[in-house]
C-alpha cells in the first residue's frame, strides 16, 4: 500500500511542473473560435430515438457571457448624462459651442485714428534692420548703412483731410469692411440654422437633432409598466429582444485581454451559412465567433449560449392577457350576483342588467383600445392583429362557457441555450452541453389552431438537449450532428497583436 502512495507521489511531482508549464506556454496564446448553429426541419415524429426531456444545465461557478452584454447593453451610464423629464436642462451641442467660440473672436475690430498710427509705426520699425537694400538709378541693387538714410519725418499727405477720416498710410490686410462683416455673420446664422434643424426620418417617423432625451424615475417607470396593456418593459435599464439576431456584428477591441466577439467582417464562414439557408432542411440559427485565451482543462470557462426566439417574453405577454381577463370576468361576476340580489324577484330586471353589464364591459374595452391605438404598429397587418386580438378576448369574455387557460411556462426563455467550452491540454477539446426548444413559438401557436380531439391534449413545450465532447484539429471545420440541431465550428491559433507605444524623441 505504501508503495502505491509512494508511485502516485512521484508521477504527481513529474507531471505538476509540466502542467504548470503548459498553463505558462497557453497563458499567451489565443484562439479564434467561429461557430454556425442551425434547426433541422426534418418531421421529428418519424424518430425513434428516445431523448431525455428538459434536461437540467449544468450550474458553473464562472461563465464566459459575451452574448448577453451584446444584445442588452446596461445603458445605466447613459442615463445618468441625461436630465430628468421634471426639469429637462441639456447641455450646448457641438455645433452651438463651436458658433459661440467663432461669434466671441469676431473677424473685425474697430481701432482709433492713434490706434491705427501706432500700428503703422510698429509696421515700419519692424521691417527695418541693421542693412537696407537700395535701387539705384542703373537698375542695380546694392547694400546701404542705416546711417545714411534720411530719418527726417516724412511730411504728412495733403490728401488727408482735417477730420481725419481717411489715412495715407495702408491698413491692415485683415481688417475687414462692415459690409463684409455683416454678410459673414449672416452666412453663419444661416449654416447654423440649416445644421440645427437637420431631421433623422425612421419608420415614418421625423427626428430632429434638437429634441431632447430625458429619463424617468424608477418609480415612475414601475407604475409605467403596470398601466401598459402589454407587457412591454422588462427592465429599467435594458431593451426587450424578441429574436437574438442570425449574424453577431460586435466591434472589436483587438488590443484586449479579455475574450471578445467578433466583427461580421472577420467571419469566414459565410458561404456555408448561405447554403445551410437556402435548404429546405435546415434553418439558420446563430453565426457568430469570439476570441479566447488558451485555457487547459483545469482552466478552462465555457461560454454561455444563446440563439433563436425570446420564448420568455412571450410567455409574460400571454400570462399578462390572462391576468386582466381574469380580472374583467371576475368584475362582470361580482356585478352580476350584485344584480341578481337587488332584482331577485323581477326576472326582467335582471336580464336587463346582464344586458347593461355586457354593454358597459363593451364600452371599456373600445375606450381601452381608443387608448392604445396611438401606440399600435403602424403597419396595416399588424394594426388589425391587434384588433382582432382584442375583439377575441372581450368575445371570451362574454361567454362564460370559454375556459381561459393560464399559460405554461416556457422551460427555457431561449430557443437554444447551453454553453460551449474549449480546452487545450495535449490536444485541442470542444465541449457542447446545448438545450433546445422542440418547436417554435409559431409551431406552438399553429397546433392550437388545428382541429383536434378535445380530449387530447396539446403538445408540450420541452427541451431537448444535446451534448457532445470531440477531440478536434485547428484550422479544420468539424461538424456535430442531431436530430433536432447542427453545429459547425472552427478554430483557428489568432495572434493578438501588440499595441504600438508613440515614443515621444527630446529635441536637446
Amino acid at each position: 500500500m505504501k508503495l502505491k502512495h509512494l508511485t502516485l507521489l512521484c508521477v504527481a511531482l513529474i507531471f505538476s511542473p509540466q502542467t504548470l508549464a503548459a498553463d505558462e506556454d497557453n497563458a499567451d496564446r489565443w484562439f479564434e473560435v467561429e461557430v454556425i448553429l442551425f434547426s433541422q426541419l426534418g418531421d421529428k415524429a418519424q424518430l425513434k430515438e428516445k431523448f431525455p426531456n428538459n434536461t437540467v444545465l449544468p450550474q458553473y461557478r464562472t461563465i464566459i457571457d459575451l452574448l448577453g452584454p451584446y444584445l442588452n447593453p446596461d445603458i445605466a451610464s447613459l442615463k445618468q448624462q441625461l436630465p430628468h423629464c421634471d426639469n429637462p436642462t441639456y447641455a450646448q451641442s457641438l455645433l452651438e459651442q463651436a458658433i459661440t467660440a467663432i461669434k466671441e473672436q469676431p473677424y473685425y475690430v474697430a481701432k482709433s485714428l492713434a490706434e491705427l498710427q501706432i500700428l503703422s509705426a510698429q509696421t515700419i520699425d519692424e521691417s527695418l534692420t541693421a542693412s537696407s537694400i537700395a535701387k539705384f538709378s542703373d537698375g542695380t541693387y546694392k547694400q546701404v548703412a542705416l546711417d545714411n538714410i534720411d530719418d527726417s519725418q516724412a511730411p504728412i499727405n495733403s490728401s488727408l483731410k482735417a477730420d481725419n477720416s481717411s489715412l495715407a498710410i495702408p491698413l491692415p490686410q485683415q481688417v475687414m469692411s462692415k459690409k463684409e462683416l455683416t454678410q459673414r455673420l449672416m452666412l453663419l446664422e444661416e449654416a447654423a440654422a440649416e445644421f440645427s434643424t437637420t431631421p433623422l426620418t425612421y419608420a415614418n417617423q421625423t427626428a430632429s437633432f434638437t429634441d431632447g432625451i430625458c429619463t424617468i424615475s424608477v418609480e415612475e417607470f414601475q407604475h409605467l409598466n403596470q398601466s401598459t396593456n402589454s407587457y412591454v418593459y422588462q427592465s429599467y435599464n435594458a431593451f426587450n429582444i424578441d429574436e437574438v439576431p442570425p449574424t453577431i456584428n460586435n466591434i472589436e477591441d483587438i488590443y484586449s485581454d479579455e475574450d471578445y466577439l467578433l466583427n461580421k467582417e472577420s467571419l469566414q464562414l459565410d458561404d456555408i451559412v448561405k447554403e445551410i439557408a437556402r435548404s429546405r432542411n435546415f434553418k439558420p440559427l446563430l453565426h457568430f465567433g469570439w476570441r479566447q485565451k488558451t485555457k487547459t482543462k483545469k482552466l478552462a470557462v465555457p461560454l454561455k449560449v444563446i440563439a433563436g426566439e425570446n420564448f420568455a417574453q412571450q410567455y409574460q405577454n400571454e400570462l399578462q392577457q390572462f391576468q386582466q381577463q381574469q380580472q374583467r370576468k371576475e368584475a362582470q361576476r361580482q356585478e352580476v350576483a350584485l344584480n341578481n340580489a337587488l332584482y331577485k324577484d323581477n326576472p326582467d330586471k335582471i336580464a336587463g342588467s346582464e344586458k347593461a353589464v355586457k354593454e358597459k364591459i363593451m364600452t371599456e374595452r373600445l375606450q381601452e383600445l381608443l387608448i392604445k391605438l396611438p401606440n399600435l404598429p403602424a403597419e396595416t397587418k399588424g394594426l388589425l392583429a391587434e384588433i382582432e386580438q382584442d375583439i377575441a378576448n372581450t368575445e371570451a369574455i362574454f361567454h362564460a362557457t370559454t375556459v381561459q387557460t393560464a399559460p405554461v411556462k416556457p422551460p427555457q426563455d431561449w430557443t437554444l441555450d447551453g454553453f460551449i467550452k474549449v480546452e487545450v491540454d495535449f490536444y485541442l477539446h470542444i465541449t457542447a452541453d446545448l438545450n433546445v426548444m422542440n418547436m417554435s413559438l409559431a409551431e406552438q401557436a399553429t397546433q392550437k389552431l388545428l382541429p383536434r380531439d378535445k380530449t387530447q391534449p396539446l403538445a408540450a413545450l420541452k427541451t431537448v438537449n444535446f451534448k457532445q465532447d470531440r477531440r478536434v484539429r485547428s484550422t479544420e471545420i468539424h461538424y456535430f450532428d442531431h436530430p433536432y440541431i447542427g453545429m459547425i465550428i472552427r478554430i483557428l491559433p489568432y495572434e493578438k497583436p501588440i499595441k504600438e507605444v508613440e515614443e515621444s524623441t527630446s529635441v536637446n
